[in-house]
């Protein structure tokens, strides 16, 4: 599968006729998402970098599109590995929405909880736990029940994560008694959450019993019930390098797999892969042993299509008596969906319509 790179040259074009600020920007998340497809993660970082030093000055006049390319610098720094731009990234992203739309703006608070999110991926699950609070405090003060209840739900989440399952069912009551009792959407969230303490206290049936109840229109975002963790990818992988300056490098892969309507996947391959070789096997069966909440769909009906990106890395970091940043530690796995995240769709979508294709008939 190859990418071409007609982002990138739309986007020297429109710097070379010193294109408006809100042009630069849009042909700048272009052109990152473009390169991030490609697997080019320090291409797309270095888009990003620099469009946000010709245009931070202008966040007062379009806070959303500078915000959009802080959000978006986050998630290249994810998978690139590093952390330390990961987190200023997802704080910056927050700061300019603060300061130019307010504090209990909803689009603030989304981007609160985003940021949370973040800190949870980073372990730094405390300060996030806080930061969920908080952002549930303004979100209740401002009326917005909604956020409220998400930011709520999502403390419940890193409650059950902690295996704090008494704290974790209240919690989660809490997020239903916020949405109100005839938000269905927050009670099938609220049932997924006790179906996974139940699966860790060794109910196996609790996934098919949650599925045979719950029901999802083809056309939101299919909701994951269950998948088992990616094996341990630090094992047997390719190590260079010698004592405690290693460099795993990055590896990904790109799986696209169907969604049947029970909620089944099926169909799971690897669309494009850079240095993951055996492992691919373990990320294709971790996706073959997913379960969604079942789509309300025809059961000759195919389902739906997704295409998620793998990414394995060790952090950039200062290994022991170095002072040059190298990655260190352990391998970590990052996925993001593709054909779901709005900063990581267009770029991939025409180059895998081809695939998609093939696999429906």
């Amino acid at each position: 599968m190859v990418i071409g790179h007609r982002a990138e040259q739309e986007l020297a074009a429109c710097l070379a006729r010193s294109c408006p600020p809100a042009q630069d920007v849009e042909a700048s998340l272009d052109a990152s998402v473009e390169a991030f497809a490609d697997g080019r993660y320090g291409d797309a970082q270095r888009t990003l970098r620099n469009s946000i030093r010709r245009n931070r000055n202008h966040a007062a006049d379009m806070p959303g599109p500078v915000s959009s390319l802080y959000a978006t610098l986050a998630t290249v720094a994810e998978h690139f590995g590093d952390n330390e731009l990961w987190l200023s990234s997802s704080r910056n992203n927050v700061s300019v929405l603060r300061e130019h739309l307010g504090e209990t703006h909803e689009a603030t608070l989304v981007q609160e909880l985003t940021f949370a999110d973040s800190m949870v991926g980073l372990g730094m699950t405390v300060s996030a736990a806080a930061l969920y609070q908080k952002a549930q405090q303004k979100a209740a003060q401002s009326g917005n029940r909604r956020l409220a209840a998400g930011a709520a739900f999502r403390r419940a989440w890193l409650a059950q994560l902690s295996r704090h399952d008494r704290e974790a069912a209240q919690m989660a009551d809490e997020a239903v008694r916020l949405a109100g009792d005839d938000n269905k959407a927050m009670l099938d969230m609220r049932d997924i959450l006790r179906a996974r303490i139940a699966i860790r206290h060794g109910d196996d049936g609790a996934v098919d019993a949650l599925a045979a109840r719950l029901q999802r229109s083809a056309t939101a975002s299919p909701k994951l019930l269950f998948a088992p963790p990616v094996d341990d990818m630090n094992m047997g992988f390719l190590r260079i390098g010698t004592g405690s300056s290693l460099d795993y490098g990055i590896h990904f892969a790109d799986v696209g797999y169907w969604i049947r309507p029970d909620g089944r996947t099926t169909g799971a391959e690897v669309l494009r892969t850079s240095g993951l070789g055996q492992w691919s096997r373990s990320i294709l069966r971790q996706v073959g042993q997913r379960r969604y909440v079942p789509l309300d769909l025809g059961s000759n009906h195919p389902g739906i299509y997704r295409i998620d990106r793998f990414t394995i890395r060790g952090k950039l970091g200062f290994a022991a008596g170095s002072r040059i940043r190298q990655r260190i530690g352990n391998l970590t796995v990052h996925v993001i969906d593709l054909t779901e995240t709005d900063e990581m769709t267009a770029a991939h979508h025409a180059s895998t319509q081809e695939t998609i294709a093939t696999s429906a008939n």
